[in-house]
């Protein structure tokens, strides 16, 4: 991409001063396995979007952006179609993403795509004194998976990880893969569990949440207790409206922060 084109881009990025996409622009160019494209009228860059596989079949959307001067002319309609062909013809069966954009979700319901999970934020403050909770270790994906299989949790999050970086279906694989990372929580017994995503500073970051009862509030506390232990502010938990654990999550301290919004998962069947 031409220096000019980056710093358009950046430049209908700055739009919003909490867009994320100024920190992962270079990475998402210079990455391989993605395309990234960029809309123009009249030689100057006016929308751009990026494609990824992020499983055999899954492709990942993301970055959508439209210049403020340029919107409602039918170009984040017209891009969206582009992706959604693009991917039907390199043979992928489904399209996922993720958008935190109440007014983006219009746009993607009306081009086909099927809300999974429409998510709310939980937040709570951390908490000095207490042990973080244990993490689990690769060799319990299989097990874990079997559990959350009777979980009504998994059909509220509509199956996915409600994670910006990739909606993978959560499964063995994905819990294996995540747990070798270091970012699966477990409750006793393994009768509670929490995703978390990495690479968070300010906030430790739940995108999935499992489990009910005495052990998952357990489970809630202690990551008060480790988001005191590694500094950051507290715990935020992304859950959709109706989650099974809703009353646990209260009884522990986290509340409903209806100011912070929501996050939307969609997919599309190609």
């Amino acid at each position: 991409m031409r220096p000019a084109d980056r710093e358009r881009v950046l430049e209908i990025a700055s739009d919003d001063s909490t867009d994320y996409l100024p920190d992962v622009f270079d990475s998402w160019v210079a990455d391989p396995g993605s395309n990234f494209q960029a809309a123009e009228v009249d030689g100057v860059v006016v929308g751009v979007q990026r494609m990824r596989p992020i499983a055999r079949r899954v492709m990942f959307y993301e970055g959508l952006r439209v210049a403020a001067d340029h919107r409602r002319r039918g170009i984040g309609r017209a891009m969206l179609r582009e992706a959604i062909r693009e991917s039907r013809g390199l043979g992928f069966a489904w399209l996922r993403l993720y958008s935190e954009s109440h007014d983006a979700a219009r746009l993607f319901t009306s081009e086909g795509f099927r809300l999974l999970a429409d998510c709310v934020v939980w937040t709570a403050l951390r908490v000095e004194g207490g042990d973080p909770p244990r993490l689990a270790a690769p060799s319990e994906a299989g097990t874990l998976a079997e559990r959350l299989r009777q979980d009504p949790s998994l059909t509220a999050y509509g199956g996915v990880n409600a994670d910006w970086h990739g909606t993978l279906d959560v499964d063995a694989d994905l819990l294996e893969s995540l747990a070798d990372q270091g970012l699966v929580r477990v409750a006793a017994g393994g009768r509670g569990l929490a995703l978390i995503r990495g690479g968070s500073r300010r906030r430790l970051p739940v995108t999935f949440l499992a489990g009910s009862g005495a052990a998952l509030q357990d489970l809630l506390t202690a990551l008060r207790f480790e988001a005191d232990g590694v500094d950051m502010a507290g715990v935020v938990v992304l859950a959709p409206e109706h989650h099974p654990a809703a009353g646990d999550l209260a009884a522990v301290g986290y509340h409903h922060a209806d100011d912070e919004g929501h996050a939307y998962v969609y997919a599309l069947e190609l």
